[in-house]
C-alpha cells in the first residue's frame, strides 16, 4: 500500500530514555535529539492521559497533548516570497490581512488540508503495524552498523556506515507489543547496499506514537489546537513553536487518517510565523512546495529545515532532512504492506 507519504520525524536510537529537563535553546533550532525526546515525551503524556483512572476521565472524550518548555525547540527559518500561484484558499481570517506571508501560508496550509481530507481512510486492526519507509542522512538515523573482525576473525568492534539510507519501520497500532526498525544503506546510484543493513527493537512505549492514540485526537482544528497549546510550563511566547513542533511529530501517521490530518493542517494555520518557502527539497532531492515556522516573527534561523509538500497534489512528501517515500499497514514486523 502506498498512501501519500508523510514526514519521518528525527530517527535516533530508541533505547534511550530521557534523563532530565533539557535546557530552553537560545534560538530555535529543532535538533535531531531533541526531535527524539519530543516525540517520546508526547507518547508518554498521550500514554498517561488514556490509561488514567476513570474517575480523572470523567466526560472527556479527547486526550492532552502537552510538551514543557525544555522540549519545544522547533526550527526557525527565513521568510521567503512567493508569488501568490495558489490563488484563492478558502476563508482566512482579518488577523493576516496585514501580513502577506502569514496570508500565504494559511491559504497554502487550507489546500493541503483539504487535499488531505480527499485522501481514503485506511482500516487498520489491532494486532497489525503501520509501515513506513523513508530516506535520509545518517546524520538523522544511527548506522546501519556491523562488526569490525582481527584476522583471527574475533569481533574487535563496530563500524558505523555514514551517508545516504533507506529506514523502514512497523510500528504496532496500539500498545503491549514492540516494533522494528531497519536501516539499509545506499549506494550513489539509489539502489540499496545489502552488506550494510542492520534492525533495531523499537520497545514497546518507547520514542514513537501509536495509531490508536492518535485517533483518540480531536479532529476538531479548534479542538485540537486548544489541546496542543494546553501546557501551562510553556511561556506564551513559546506556544506557537512548540504546537508546530507537536504537529511535526504525529504528521507521519496522521496520513492514514484523513480527518486527523486534516485538522492538524487547519491548526497550524492558525498560527503566526509560519511562511511558505517556494522552492524546497526533502531529503531524497524531490523538489516541492515548503513551510517553516520563523520562530517569534523574526524571519530567522536555519533555512534548510522545513516540512515539504508535491507541488500539484500537495502531499506530504517529508522534510529538508527526511524523505517518507511510502506508508501503509503490514500484518507482521518485518513484512510486507496489505491492500
Amino acid at each position: 500500500m502506498n498512501t501519500d507519504p508523510t514526514q519521518r520525524p528525527d530517527r535516533t536510537s530508541d533505547r534511550r530514555e530521557p534523563t532530565g529537563a533539557l535546557p530552553a535553546p537560545d534560538v530555535p533550532v529543532f535538533s535531531p535529539e531533541r526531535h527524539r525526546v519530543l516525540r517520546e515525551h508526547l507518547m508518554q503524556e498521550i500514554t498517561r492521559e488514556t490509561t488514567a483512572p476513570a474517575r480523572r476521565r470523567a466526560g472527556r472524550r479527547t486526550v492532552l497533548v502537552a510538551v514543557p518548555l525544555a522540549l519545544a525547540a522547533v526550527v526557525g527559518l527565513g521568510v521567503v516570497a512567493v508569488d501568490g500561484s495558489f490563488g484563492d484558499g478558502g476563508d482566512v481570517t482579518t488577523a493576516t490581512t496585514g501580513d502577506p506571508g502569514r496570508l500565504e501560508a494559511t491559504e497554502l496550509l487550507d489546500r493541503i488540508a483539504l487535499a488531505a481530507a480527499e485522501r481514503p481512510a485506511v482500516e487498520v486492526r489491532d494486532d497489525q503495524y503501520v509501515y513506513t519507509r523513508a530516506q535520509g542522512s545518517t546524520d538523522i538515523w544511527t548506522g546501519p552498523s556491523k562488526p569490525v573482525r582481527n584476522a583471527q576473525g574475533k569481533v574487535t568492534g563496530l563500524k558505523t556506515y555514514e551517508g545516504q539510507v533507506e529506514v523502514e519501520e512497523w510500528q504496532p497500532v496500539k500498545q503491549g507489543r514492540s516494533g522494528l526498525r531497519r536501516l539499509t544503506a545506499l549506494k550513489q546510484d539509489g539502489s540499496l547496499d545489502p552488506s550494510w543493513t542492520s534492525d533495531m527493537t523499537m520497545f514497546d512505549g518507547t520514542a514513537y506514537l501509536y495509531l490508536r492514540q492518535l485517533q483518540a485526537l480531536p479532529t476538531d482544528p479548534d479542538l485540537l489546537l486548544a489541546k496542543l497549546k494546553n501546557d501551562p510550563g510553556v511561556p506564551e511566547d513559546r506556544v506557537a513553536e512548540t504546537v508546530f513542533g507537536n504537529v511535526g511529530v504525529i504528521l507521519d501517521q496522521a496520513t492514514l487518517l484523513p480527518d486527523l490530518s486534516a485538522a492538524l493542517y487547519r491548526a497550524v494555520a492558525q498560527l503566526p510565523d509560519v511562511r511558505v518557502v517556494e522552492h524546497a527539497k526533502d531529503g531524497a532531492g524531490r523538489e516541492g512546495i515548503g513551510l517553516t515556522y520563523t520562530g517569534s516573527g523574526t524571519g530567522e534561523g536555519n533555512p534548510n529545515n522545513y516540512w515539504v509538500f508535491d507541488r500539484k497534489t500537495l502531499a506530504f512528501l517529508g522534510t529538508s532532512e527526511s524523505a517518507l517515500l511510502d506508508v501503509g499497514v503490514a500484518d507482521k514486523k518485518g513484512g510486507a504492506t496489505v491492500d
